[in-house]
């Protein structure tokens, strides 16, 4: 089957006459987002429809890109076109990036795999565009705070710092400088983001860490990160050049041991990217990246350390030809990475080679095909993907594609390829295993369909569909136990973590519209359910963390040119976390010894809901001062994406911001 498909793609391109205008872009969405509205970088993934999120202390988060789910390799994270990768054993946290919200300009994303800008992007993309500087220097600053009501307080054991009722959300800060001649700039930005997970659900889970030696140590969450980069243009070239600097002492969820742990994750970046034009219609283009992640201690009384680090060296280089109606790229990609820890010193060198052509029949009917391959020390993964993009009349369009992607078990970005290469974590942590894990690459075939029809100016009608067929996705899987001793707040203990190859088939259908009915209104509507077809017995457990059905509305008004304000809200169907199957029923408690204890109950479903924040924004002197405030979870409903997840209640956000 995958032969005949490569065959006809390639039949297809070969028999076309091309003639018309210059290629579109295919798979991937622009997204026109009101960011100023937002908070945090990680707001921005309540607003992707596509995709769905599960977090436990509502400032980190899992997602799932439809085909992977939540304990799969992360959608890839690009800021201004270079990947930043925050993902450590497949948790990801885009609070890491030193980026305010009031200076980005667009957002481009995709579920599909793919080689996206000089990098392999294995669950889809992420791709965050920012300001460019204005000429001469410019300055910049942000502040926000929140709270949070029903809960127990922020985490303190000094009653005299304690405020019943209250859970505070930062405070946040950002600053950004920028400088720009005609031919150069350079920019510099800093940030400071602090998160309190005070929630009764996890409250006491994580506080159990906190008393080391007779002393409370605070149990939040906090992230620095900084950026200096500077770039050089001239008419046919451009380069430029960036430091990038992140460190986040937080509670890492670590599915195999079924729960949080204390550590402290790093990354550091040194990027080089530029691109030539050699003449009208060939563009060379080149990147190169050195990165260092790190997985480290945090005081705990456990004296749990990850201990892991990774050295990566990253070179690509890539042709382009584009003229009229026809798109070529031909390029390569070599990685060597370096890992360490507990036992473990590990060398691996991937090598990726990848052609992506797109061709316009007529100014109404276009085509594709991108084509990679992967090559690593003892394995090799190849990837495909062809479609098409229809004009069936003025108002309907319609779009298709049909896919095969393999994935390399480096780049499932599992502890488990560590595992199986001597690193010690489960000793540590005394989680049993049932040994081999599975080091099968990942395999599937999906089909999308998209039809648009387009109303004039005012209305857009979107229907698609998709289709996924998993010959093999590896799956980790730990049903932990409960612990009954309810005074340490531990509640779970891991029992034997297993990590298999499971089959399976599932659906997607969407419906959207979205409506412009004036200069000063807007709206948005969209309808997504996803369904298991069948599949192992593991396979349909694991795909019922994620929500069958999901609906999401989006209001714009602006009255006036300096006040705008939104509503949005989104409904989402239960969902069921079946590894949490022991807890069902028991009981967990509040750890705050200057109030009385509060209870709670884990259920391995979590509730359906319906969540409505409401923002205003005011904009003063010129655009350069601008105050938010936000209402979130407008209605106190209980809102929860996780088992071990907190119950989002009501909350109060303030921001201001100010650009000289």
């Amino acid at each position: 089957m995958i032969r005949l498909l490569f065959l006809f793609s390639l039949i297809s391109l070969c028999s076309i006459q091309a003639e018309g205008q210059n290629i579109p872009i295919y798979n991937n969405n622009d997204d026109s987002l009101e960011t100023t509205i937002l908070i945090n970088p990680n707001d921005l993934l309540h607003s992707i429809s596509d995709w769905d999120i599960a977090t436990t202390d509502g400032f980190t988060y899992r997602l799932n890109s439809g085909l992977y789910g939540f304990y799969g390799p992360q959608p890839t994270i690009y800021l201004d076109d270079i990947p930043v990768d925050f993902s450590f054993f497949n948790w990801q946290n885009l609070n890491m990036l030193p980026a305010s919200m009031d200076h980005i300009t667009k957002i481009n994303y995709s579920s599909e795999p793919q080689v996206h800008h000089h990098n392999v992007a294995r669950a889809g993309y992420f791709n965050l565009h920012t300001t460019e500087p204005d000429t001469g220097f410019h300055a910049y600053g942000s502040f926000a705070v929140g709270n949070q009501s029903e809960d127990p307080g922020p985490w303190s054991y000094d009653s005299s710092k304690v405020t019943p009722n209250i859970d505070r959300r930062g405070p946040h800060y950002f600053s950004h400088f920028s400088y720009r001649s005609p031919d150069w700039y350079t920019k510099i930005s800093f940030s400071l983001r602090q998160h309190q997970p005070t929630n009764l659900n996890n409250h006491h889970r994580l506080g159990s860490y906190s008393l080391v030696d007779g002393t409370w140590h605070a149990v939040k969450t906090t992230v620095n990160n900084g950026l200096v980069e500077v770039g050089y243009e001239q008419d046919k070239w451009e380069i430029k050049s960036r430091a990038l600097y992140s460190e986040n002492e937080e509670y890492l969820f670590y599915q195999p041991f079924g729960r949080e742990i204390p550590a402290t994750t790093g990354y550091r970046q040194w990027a080089l990217d530029g691109s030539t034009q050699l003449s009208d219609t060939w563009t060379l283009q080149g990147q190169y990246l050195l990165e260092q992640k790190s997985v480290d201690y945090r005081i705990n009384n456990k004296e749990y350390n990850f201990d892991w680090y990774q050295l990566n060296h990253r070179f690509s280089a890539a042709s382009v030809y584009n003229k009229d109606n026809l798109m070529l790229e031909t390029g390569g990609i070599l990685q060597g990475s370096t890992t360490e820890g507990l036992q473990l010193e590990n060398q691996q060198y991937i090598a990726t080679l990848y052609s992506e052509a797109a061709l316009k029949l007529n100014l109404r009917h276009s085509f594709y095909l991108e084509l990679n391959t992967d090559f690593a020390t003892s394995q090799s993964a190849l990837s495909f993907s062809t479609g098409s993009d229809h004009q069936l009349s003025d108002i309907w369009r319609l779009s298709t594609e049909l896919g095969y992607n393999e994935l390399l078990s480096f780049r499932q970005q599992s502890s488990t390829y560590w595992i199986n290469r001597g690193y010690n974590i489960f000793s540590q942590l005394d989680i049993p295993s049932a040994l081999p894990f599975s080091s099968e690459k990942n395999r599937s075939f999906q089909a999308n369909i998209t039809t648009n029809v387009d109303l004039g100016s005012q209305v857009l009608f979107t229907i698609g569909g998709k289709y996924i067929h998993h010959y093999n996705l590896n799956i980790p899987w730990q049903e932990v136990a409960h612990d009954e001793r309810m005074a340490t707040g531990i509640y779970t203990q891991p029992q034997q973590f297993e990590f298999t190859p499971e089959q399976g088939r599932r659906i997607e259908f969407n419906i959207e519209m979205a409506h412009k009915i004036n200069s000063l209104l807007s709206h948005n509507l969209k309808l997504r359910t996803q369904h298991t077809l069948d599949g192992s017995s593991r396979y349909d457990s694991y795909w019922l963390q994620v929500p069958n059905n999901n609906i999401e509305y989006g209001l714009r008004l602006q009255p006036v040119s300096d006040l705008r304000f939104s509503i949005n809200g989104s409904y989402q169907s239960t969902t069921k976390w079946v590894e949490y199957t022991n807890l069902e029923g028991k009981q967990y408690q509040s750890l705050q010894p200057q109030y009385p204890f509060r209870y709670g109950t884990f259920h391995t479903e979590t509730p359906s809901f319906f969540n409505l924040h409401l923002t205003a924004q005011k904009i003063f002197w010129d655009e350069r001062f601008i105050t938010t405030f936000s209402i979130r979870n407008l209605l106190n409903t209980e809102v929860r994406y996780h088992t071990l997840g907190l119950d989002k209640a009501l909350q109060f956000v303030i921001k201001a911001s100010l650009s000289l």
